[in-house]
């Protein structure tokens, strides 16, 4: 009976399970940043006394510390994976009193966006102060501002960047902007070559992209068409997704915002007898969602997008099932207190629209879900005294992208945005400034296209989302031969 249960968790993509399939294929994981081509090198004036201790180019940090894992490479005669460390060089390869940078930020918001800035132009400044200066620029509107680069940028310096620092959002904007199509390779090779343009006419020596996967792919695209600047990646992303990034910044703020709301639209949901349901964000991972209903504890039940991928039309009409009859549970259980809160990632409707699960003869889609989940518990749920429970449903999601930063955010913000100067101007290219395990390191760029970070369903983490809330365990969280650590 059990075996029937067993679900293919290799769909759901994570480090380990890349990591592993190198193993098992006996490939080597190459994780090596290029350098810019055809130039030459300064001495870093600046000093240890003000950026820290120079890393060598030989530091480098282990990509994963499980032993098992390494010893598996080790048995396949294969290189140990590592990334190179992020810090301050000896040599540099752009001149920090005559280059010319470039930061425009791209996809959707994260607390945090105007900290990164600031970082990035402070950390130019400190490199230049003790002759004439580079220009560090913002690029307004994305990539479309880089497509009309003479009308879209503005000079930045550090005591305008600072007036910023206590605002949320992004004072260059964040434009979702394709060239076209952005299904179409053609459209996307004219909108790298148009930007190429831009930076060649206008001497841009650094451009900062900060942003999520899909820009991070055209960033990618943009390094290999331009192998004499430094491409700097920035992962950006509110539902923490991005491969190799142990966790996105502004990540912290927006699950203590959501925690936030949730605490107070369960004391309304108590109050007034009803049940809530909460929309976060999450279009491809449950991270948001099930990291705030863990911190909140006043949870009764977490979708996420996960879960749902793993399951045939069949068995997740099932759970669902099971986890309405749940909510009616919780509901009954208080006669003179009848209340839930239910909180959804936004992915969980995509899921089901793919998988083609039906709520009565109507088809899930991605955009009308959480309305007729809201319809099938108002319709299955009674209280204990049979009568009818009110539902209402908050999506809260751009409530929690758009605030400041909180401390540990700024910080991380700080850190990553000086790293992303220190290894630009030493010249090295086509990667993203990681925070990955306890390190900041440089993540070749094209190691985010392998797919989107997934909560692992059967590791420990979801397990204590799914002891805390109590709700029923689907099919894909039963015991497989594949089980991820998390």
């Amino acid at each position: 009976m059990q075996q029937s249960r067993i679900v293919d968790l290799s769909r759901l993509t994570s480090e380990r399970v890349i990591l592993q399939k190198h193993a098992q294929d006996a490939r080597e994981f190459s994780t090596e940043v290029p350098t810019i081509r055809g130039t030459r090198t300064y001495p870093n004036e600046v000093g240890e006394e003000k950026l820290g201790l120079f890393r060598p180019v030989t530091a480098r940090k282990a990509v994963i510390a499980d032993m098992d894992m390494l010893h598996n490479f080790e048995q396949k005669s294969l290189k140990i994976p590592s990334f190179l460390e992020a810090g301050p060089r000896a040599e540099l390869r752009h001149n920090p009193h005559s280059v010319r940078a470039a930061i425009v930020t791209t996809g959707g918001l994260a607390p945090g966006l105007h900290c990164v800035i600031h970082s990035i132009v402070k950390r130019h400044n400190t490199y230049s102060l003790t002759r004439e200066q580079g220009k560090v620029l913002g690029v307004y509107d994305s990539f479309r501002g880089l497509c009309n680069f003479a009308y879209s940028h503005v000079e930045l310096d550090s005591a305008t960047t600072e007036a910023w620092l206590d605002e949320g959002g992004s004072k260059l904007g964040v434009v979702r902007y394709f060239h076209g199509n952005k299904k179409d390779k053609a459209a996307i090779t004219e909108m790298v070559n148009e930007i190429s343009r831009n930076l060649e006419n206008n001497h841009i020596n650094i451009l900062y992209v900060i942003g999520g996967d899909g820009s991070l792919r055209i960033a990618h695209k943009l390094a290999e068409a331009n192998p004499e600047r430094s491409i700097v990646g920035i992962p950006k992303t509110m539902d923490n997704d991005v491969l190799w990034v142990w966790q996105s910044f502004g990540f912290d703020t927006a699950v203590e915002q959501a925690t936030r709301v949730i605490n107070t639209l369960r004391t309304e949901a108590e109050a007034a007898r009803r049940i809530c349901l909460i929309e976060l964000f999450g279009a491809d991972s449950g991270f948001v969602a099930a990291n705030a209903s863990l911190a909140s504890g006043h949870v009764d039940l977490v979708l996420i997008p996960e879960v749902f991928k793993l399951l045939s039309e069949g068995r997740a009409l099932a759970y669902l099932d099971e986890c309405v009859s749940h909510i009616r549970d919780i509901v009954q259980q208080e006669p003179h207190n009848p209340h839930a809160v239910v909180v959804v990632a936004e992915g969980v409707g995509a899921a089901l629209e793919q998988k083609g699960v039906r709520l009565g003869k109507t088809i899930v889609q991605k955009d009308t879900f959480m309305s007729q989940f809201t319809n099938l518990l108002k319709n299955r749920i009674v209280d204990a005294h049979h009568r009818e429970v009110p539902v209402f449903l908050v999506q809260p999601r751009y409530l929690i992208r758009a605030v400041p930063a909180n401390p540990h955010d700024q910080i991380y913000c700080e850190r990553l945005g000086a790293l992303a100067v220190d290894n630009a101007l030493a010249g090295y290219t086509d990667f993203m400034i990681s925070r990955w395990l306890t390190e900041f390191v440089l993540v070749p760029m094209h190691l985010a296209e392998s797919g989107k970070k997934s909560i692992p369903v059967n590791g420990m983490f979801w397990k204590q989302v799914v002891s805390s809330t109590r709700q029923p365990l689907s099919p894909a969280e039963y015991p497989s031969a594949e089980t991820a650590i998390m």
